[in-house]
């Protein structure tokens, strides 16, 4: 007997493939309307590691900052430790000369004394004191000068305190110089002023100089430049004329020679004297070649002193002055 096909509907007779598009249809619904709940998330997440990249930077900053400033305060007590061994100089070498002239107007006052002991006591005196004065630093503020520039900013005030104790008539004038490849300014200048009456505009330019925030594309700085502005500067002729200059890159090779010449030239005017301090700086120990020798040569030409220094700037400019 032949069966009866089974023509009654049942809403239960899906295919798998129809459960497959429902179950497709159902995620891509939930995903829409749960969508911006994640994307919100994922905001929230992002803007968490912004912050915290933020605060690890502000972190950075502030340990670089607190290290900047140890290492200032470590400067300045240098300096200051600096400055008072010199005043303490200053006085032994002022009664050093109070002495002698004590004891050459003794000895000028007796008869039958040895007149030579006398000129010699004399001599004596005015090695260590100096009448009348010009001093002239010319001084390097490239990139690589900073930490001097930090240490004559600290040190200014003593090293005129200590000259004026020995220099009854002081005048200062500064010098800095850069280079031609870097922006803005080569030279800048302060003319010769009297300690007596300038000395808050000395120190202020002396605290204003600051280094090169880039580098040059040489290694040469503009030294000739520094130089021709300081021996432009209206030097008194009854005074000792002093000019020293500070640095750690030579002269451009084509300038070295004219630079020589000029400090001959300024030595040979009469008490006149150019001197060196070169300073041993990270640059110069990277890059340097024959910059060193190029600061000996000048000092030898201008009839002054060459001294290097890692540090210690005010104590190199002293020497220059004192021992010239």
């Amino acid at each position: 007997m032949l069966r009866r096909r089974d023509r009654s509907f049942s809403i239960f007779s899906m295919s798998a493939l129809d459960l497959v598009a429902m179950s497709t249809g159902t995620f891509v619904l939930i995903v829409v309307i749960l969508l911006p709940y994640y994307r919100k998330t994922f905001d929230a997440h992002a803007e968490m590691a912004d912050t915290r990249a933020a605060m690890e930077t502000v972190l950075a900053e502030a340990d670089a900052v607190r290290r900047a400033a140890a290492l200032e305060t470590r400067a300045a007590a240098e300096a200051r430790a600096a400055a008072d061994r010199m005043l303490r100089g200053a006085d032994e070498m002022e009664a050093a000369a109070t002495s002698l002239r004590d004891d050459a107007n003794a000895a000028d006052g007796k008869a039958g004394d040895d007149d030579q002991k006398v000129r010699e006591m004399r001599a004596l005196i005015q090695q260590r004191v100096i009448p009348q004065l010009d001093l002239v630093i010319v001084i390097d503020t490239t990139a690589s000068m900073g930490k001097v520039l930090r240490e004559l900013s600290l040190s200014m005030a003593g090293l005129v305190r200590i000259l004026e104790r020995l220099v009854p008539s002081l005048r200062i004038g500064f010098v800095a110089y850069r280079d031609v490849d870097l922006p803005g300014w080569v030279v800048r200048d302060f003319t010769l002023q009297p300690t007596s009456v300038a000395l808050d505009q000395i120190l202020g330019f002396a605290n204003g100089l600051t280094a090169a925030n880039v580098g040059g594309r040489t290694v040469d700085e503009d030294v000739y430049a520094g130089l021709r502005a300081a021996l432009a500067m209206p030097f008194r002729s009854s005074a000792r004329r002093t000019v020293i200059v500070v640095g750690d890159a030579a002269a451009h090779p084509h300038e070295q020679s004219a630079a020589l010449s000029s400090a001959r030239q300024f030595n040979n005017s009469g008490d006149a004297s150019i001197s060196t301090l070169f300073v041993s700086t990270e640059s110069f120990r990277r890059f340097g070649r024959n910059d060193r020798h190029f600061f000996r040569d000048l000092a030898r030409a201008g009839g002054g002193t060459f001294n290097q220094t890692g540090g210690q700037l005010i104590e190199g400019i002293l020497l220059s002055v004192l021992v010239d």
